[in-house]
């Protein structure tokens, strides 16, 4: 009956037919693209650089970010640390830099070709990875500290038009250039201990991570050592202070940097 039927169809019939089989292929393949959810994994480096300096906290790790079933664009990205007492803090990506290439010459001398780039978006595809040495800062601390650079740069400027042979001095003696100081200096939050690492990405599309959830511990020496840039940041302020002055002398600004481990989130 039914090849008896099939005979019985007319040319325009076969031809709808045979054009609705040929859609199937492309109609599946929208189903799949709006279906399956692409599936992010993060990879550490294991080595990250937790810091402190006149951006604030800081916790610089390279990764390399990988996607499967379909690419994916990331438009944000959060590092949660958590003490071990429950302390938690937030950081969020401001810089990102990638390596193209490191050149090693004869006498052993390195150079790296590479670039540096403020984080807007990045599209991490399925046929190959993404490696970024990500720099984490906390939003928190931006916040107040740039009211404060504000006020000092305002009580600055009007200092050196109305007291022009005093100015530099008066502004290093000024309670604004105080205010900033005392406030950077209650933003140090490291403490020894261990630290679990959440990296939280967000996209346009809906996507599901993989891994993302690491841990580092902080000694009591990391912790004193960076403690020590507290002192680096008012030099490096009343550095730039002072710069106005005919034959100044900078004083050396050196940053110190804890390089810690970076361990699954499940090994003890």
């Amino acid at each position: 009956m039914s090849n008896l039927y099939a005979c019985d169809m007319k040319p325009e019939e076969i031809a709808a037919y045979i054009g609705a089989a040929a859609w199937l292929p492309q109609i599946a393949s929208w189903i799949y693209r709006r279906v399956v959810r692409p599936t992010v994994r993060i990879v550490p480096n294991q080595y990250a650089e937790a810091g402190f300096t006149s951006l604030g906290p800081i916790c610089n790790l390279r990764m390399a970010i990988l996607v499967d079933n379909k690419d994916v664009v990331i438009d944000g990205m959060e590092m949660v640390l958590r003490h071990q007492d429950g302390d938690s803090r937030a950081l969020r990506w401001a810089g990102l830099g990638e390596t193209f290439s490191e050149i090693t010459d004869a006498a052993g001398n390195k150079q790296v070709v590479g670039r540096d780039q403020s984080p807007i978006a990045i599209k991490v595809g399925t046929q190959s990875l993404l490696e970024k040495f990500v720099r984490f800062q906390e939003p928190r601390y931006h916040e107040g500290d740039r009211p404060l650079i504000q006020a000092l740069v305002g009580h600055f400027n009007y200092l050196k038009q109305s007291k022009p042979d005093t100015y530099v001095a008066e502004t290093l003696a000024s309670k604004e250039l105080f205010s900033l100081l005392e406030a950077r200096r209650k933003a140090f939050w490291w403490k020894p201990g261990r630290y679990d690492i959440e990296v939280r990405l967000s996209s346009p599309q809906k996507f599901n991570v993989a891994s993302g959830k690491f841990r580092f511990d902080l000694t009591a020496s990391d912790v004193q050592l960076l403690e020590k840039n507290i002192s680096t940041m008012e030099a490096e302020l009343r550095n730039i202070v002072s710069s106005n002055l005919p034959d100044f002398q900078a004083q050396p600004v050196n940053w110190n940097w804890a390089n810690v481990d970076v361990l699954p989130a499940n090994d003890a």
